[in-house]
């Protein structure tokens, strides 16, 4: 299984100079399993280089898009993927209903130019919105589970299965708060139970996430503590706050790293870059 990150920021794209090494597109993954099936995750502006990468590599149709929740950075490069103008290809689009709803209503189904100069006449693909996602999902050989976010407007956390391996990719989820239909602590335990690597929402730092509780995002060390007990020994940490630079980030993996290493706790962790894979 191949996973590549195409935006790794949250909230807002955060372009320039000083967010170069890590990205400033938001959210968007590509899973890739070993027989070549294809799933997108997230239609971020991160998807505007991905499609690209479709029509110029030829990648595989039909293309799957998973969406996570209904908020607009993660919806907003819907519009800039190339394969939706494209009529040899189709999408079908499973996920949060919330977020299925918002894209199709907001965007596919739009009949004006007010807010972008095309419209759903210009979208030529075959895109298909699947009203139900069942759990598991089976898309070719990747098997899809999937659990509750706590993010306000909810949404789904996904974990992959494919060639003996198990992904947990976990955007805009508060690990410190539960939410009213979201996950419980033992049940988002359970779902990270022995994953290969859990890619975790860390947008805030322990200094200010009591200023942001209820925002729905999580800090490096509450992503820590989920590892640990989830046994979970690589972790990958996305969702980077847009006013954090490139030098800010790679702080916070150092004091997350120090944190692993105080507790003595045995787990790798890195950071979510834009443009990299990680090879399972």
């Amino acid at each position: 299984m191949k996973i590549t990150f195409w935006g790794t920021r949250g909230s807002i794209p955060a372009p320039g100079p000083e967010t170069i090494k890590i990205g400033g597109n938001t959210t968007c993954l590509e899973v890739i399993s070993a027989s070549g099936v294809h799933i997108i995750v997230d239609a971020g502006t991160g998807i505007r280089s991905l499609g690209n990468s479709f029509i110029k590599e030829k990648k595989s149709n039909p293309i799957n898009l998973l969406l996570t929740h209904s908020h607009w950075d993660h919806l907003a490069g819907f519009t800039f993927f190339a394969p939706a103008y494209n009529p040899a290809y189709s999408i079908s689009v499973y996920g949060n209903r919330m977020a299925r709803e918002v894209l199709r209503r907001d965007i596919y189904e739009r009949k004006d130019n007010r807010y972008f100069p095309v419209n759903n006449d210009d979208l030529r693909a075959d895109i298909e919105f699947n009203e139900k996602m069942s759990n598991p999902l089976i898309i070719g050989d990747i098997e899809i589970t999937t659990l509750n976010l706590n993010h306000p407007g909810n949404g789904f956390a996904f974990n992959f299965k494919a060639d003996g391996r198990k992904v947990a990719f976990i955007t805009d989820n508060e690990i410190g708060l539960q939410y009213k239909g979201g996950n419980t602590p033992d049940e988002i335990e359970a779902f990270c139970r022995d994953v290969d690597v859990l890619i975790h929402d860390a947008q805030f730092l322990p200094s200010e996430i009591d200023a942001h509780r209820s925002w729905g995002h999580s800090t490096y060390t509450e992503v820590v503590e989920l590892a640990h007990k989830a046994g979970v020994e690589r972790v990958v940490l996305t969702h980077h706050a847009p006013e954090r630079n490139d030098n800010d980030c790679e702080v916070l993996l150092k004091n997350a790293r120090k944190y692993i290493k105080d507790n003595g706790y045995k787990m790798k962790c890195e950071l979510a870059i834009e443009g990299k894979s990680i090879l399972l």
